[in-house]
């Protein structure tokens, strides 16, 4: 009984579940590794695989018609719905994403087409 009541007392959370992007996905670029080999610094290939991350979510956020602003769960969400292998991005990834699509939506040559 007391778990009952414990469960009935919880806040209630509302969770906007991963879906598919309405507008398509961007093609994803090659991993740091790929684009530059085996000779690329760990500091580069973090930065280069951040930025990849960012881009390809922002333009398919962008495509998909979301704004600015985006709590964080929904930025978590739209990258594991771009099936990236990461389980949960970094603050820095979150930031780049949100930088990316802040001039997406502020650069009024960039339009969305069918």
């Amino acid at each position: 009984m007391l778990r009952t009541l414990h469960r009935a007392l919880r806040t209630a959370r509302l969770r906007i579940p991963a879906r598919r992007f309405t507008a398509g996905i961007a093609a994803l670029p090659p991993t740091a590794r790929e684009a530059f080999g085996t000779e690329v610094s760990a500091e580069e290939a973090v930065a280069y695989n951040r930025s990849r991350v960012a881009t390809a979510t922002a333009v398919a956020l962008y495509r998909s018609g979301y704004v600015l602003p985006m709590p964080d769960d929904h930025l978590d969400d739209a990258v594991h719905a771009l099936d990236f292998p990461y389980s949960v991005p970094s603050p820095e990834t979150r930031a780049a994403i949100r930088a990316a699509l802040a001039v997406l939506e502020a650069d009024y040559t960039v339009t969305v087409t069918d």
